[in-house]
This record gives C-alpha cells, sequence and structure tokens, in this order.
C-alpha cells in the first residue's frame, strides 16, 4: 500500500507540473528576448478556460475525432506512471517497460496523426505525414539510447536503470552518456515539435506540423491534446534528468526522503528545460527536408555512445 501510494504521488507530480515546465520555458525564452510575456502558470488558466468550451467537430469528421484525444492523453498518462520521480515505486513496472514507454508514446502519436487527417482539412494532412515523417526518424535513435543504457545496467526495467545509475554516481559515469544525452536532447526537440524542427509558438501554414495537426481542435479536445503534448515534454525531461544527473532517487519512503526527492526532481527539471529554452531562440527552423539530417545526426549520436560504451 505505501509503494502504491509513492507511485500515485509521482504520477500526479509529473502530470501536474507540466504545464508549470511549459510556462517556465516560455517565460526563459521572453526574458533573454527582453520581452514580457504571460505568468508561468498561464498553462493551467488555459487549460481550464479550453475545458469550459464547447467542442465543435468538423462534418468530415468520423469517430476517430471523437476517440483520439482521450487515446492520446491516456498513452501519455500510461507513460507517465512507468517513470520515477524521486523513488523506484511506481505504478506500472516490468521487466521491458523501458521499450513499451516508447511504443505507448508512439500509439498517441499515431491517434494525433489520424486525427489531423480525419478533419478533411489539407493543413491536418500536412502535419500529419510531417509527424510521422519525423517520428519514424526519431524513434529509432531514442531505442539505441534507450539500448545503450540497458546494456550498461542489465535490464531494461525503468525502475532499476534509474536506480542503478543512481548507485553507481557520477564515479562510474561513462563518456558514452555524453554522446547518449546529445542524442536525447535532439530526439527530445523532435518527438515534442521544438525548435530547430518545429516552431510551437506560430500557426504559419508552412511550418506547421503538430500545430496543424490540432489547428481544427477546440474546447475539451484542445485541451485534452495540449495537456498531452505538456506531459510528453516532461517525461523526456524527466528520463533526460533521472540519468544524467544521478541524484536525488531514493528507495526509503520517509516523509524526509520523499520531500528532498520532490526538490531534487523540481530543481534537475528546472535546469534541464533551461537549454530548450537556449536552444529555440538561438536556432532559425530547419527546412523540413534538412530535418531527416538531424534526425541522422542524433542516430549517430546514439550509435556512437553504444560502440564507445563497449570500446
Amino acid at each position: 500500500m505505501e509503494n502504491l501510494t509513492i507511485g500515485l504521488i509521482q504520477f500526479f507530480i509529473l502530470v501536474a507540473i507540466s504545464p508549470l515546465i511549459k510556462g517556465f520555458i516560455h517565460k526563459v525564452k521572453c526574458y533573454l528576448r527582453g520581452q514580457k510575456c504571460a505568468s508561468i502558470w498561464q498553462g493551467y488558466r488555459d487549460i481550464y478556460k479550453l475545458l469550459k468550451k464547447e467542442i465543435v467537430l468538423s462534418s468530415d469528421a468520423s469517430w476517430i475525432s471523437k476517440v483520439a484525444p482521450y487515446i492520446v492523453l491516456i498513452s501519455t498518462l500510461i507513460t507517465a506512471s512507468f517513470l520515477p520521480v524521486f523513488n523506484s515505486h511506481t505504478l506500472l513496472s516490468f521487466t521491458g517497460d523501458i521499450i513499451a514507454f516508447v511504443y505507448v508514446l508512439a500509439l498517441g502519436t499515431f491517434f494525433l496523426a489520424l486525427y489531423g487527417m480525419d478533419q478533411g482539412s489539407a493543413f491536418g494532412g500536412l502535419g500529419s505525414s510531417r509527424e510521422m515523417t519525423i517520428a519514424a526518424l526519431a524513434e529509432p535513435a531514442l531505442m539505441m539510447v534507450i539500448f545503450t543504457f540497458a546494456l550498461q545496467t542489465g535490464t531494461t526495467n525503468i525502475s532499476e536503470i534509474f536506480a542503478k545509475i543512481h548507485q553507481a554516481g557520477f564515479s562510474q559515469f561513462p563518456i558514452s552518456s555524453v554522446f547518449a544525452l546529445m542524442a536525447l536532447l535532439i530526439i527530445a526537440l523532435a518527438e515534442n515539435g521544438r525548435m530547430p524542427v518545429d516552431n510551437p509558438e506560430t500557426h504559419l501554414e508552412l511550418t506547421m506540423v503538430h500545430e496543424a495537426m490540432i489547428l481544427e481542435a477546440s474546447g475539451r479536445d484542445l485541451a485534452l491534446f495540449e495537456i498531452s503534448s505538456w506531459i510528453k515534454l516532461t517525461l523526456f525531461l524527466t528520463l533526460a534528468s533521472n540519468i544524467f544527473v544521478p541524484f536525488g532517487l531514493y528507495n526509503e519512503t520517509t516523509f524526509v526522503s520523499v520531500i528532498l526527492g520532490i526538490v531534487f526532481f523540481l530543481i534537475k527539471i528546472f535546469l534541464f528545460a533551461i537549454p530548450i529554452a537556449l536552444v529555440e531562440i538561438s536556432m532559425a527552423k530547419l527546412r523540413f527536408f534538412r530535418v531527416p539530417d538531424l534526425m541522422t545526426f542524433g542516430f549517430v549520436l546514439a550509435l556512437i555512445s553504444l560502440v564507445v560504451y563497449y570500446l
């Protein structure tokens, strides 16, 4: 029962903090540009406002448009239940869950692309085709990064991977992890539709990817898509912070260890959010036909990480 409570707390922290992470990244970008912007709590207000609005569906839409927002959210929530935040006890933990993590996320991406095409909009089909292209290039690189740490720790269970890395600490931090970190950064930017792969702050027709797929969404459906995308970004930041900064994960369930774990997690995840803001303000969006080059570079970095580990 105690482990279930810890798992629920970690799950709710991941979900609850995701709009704050989105607001924090936007705040950092505005600060570096010398601009004024909305509060970091704006994401919560946006979700509350959208949930109260009416859903408007295209006359060409089928049942896919009705179920897709819920499937995208549920798949994201399932992956959130895999990841340890401050304790190795999670809601869902089994051998191979790191592989399930990738494929459950891919299920959400698939239904998001179906939603974009189902609306009968030219922009939706354009965004869906681009999203599938990016996902097909990013997911092999992500699997390569995962296999590197699975071989390093001798397990495909996320909790055990995190626990063994935290137990070893920086004293046994292999040089291969540096290449894996760079590969994971590129993958995270691509999977979450961030610059230079996609621009989340524009609706310019020729550059949209994620925004094109949800262009026809409104009301509660749009709220579900937005919160799903924010949770997905938080998942990647949690994965990176707990692998590459090996402290703050405990096996104890005492009050002190829980509080310390939450504090360390918040510090780490906000620190890892800063490079995303830096990349977005320092790079222009790539032409879509240059995106495969970036994804190939990420895959090569992941492959180098795997080879260097064996050497």
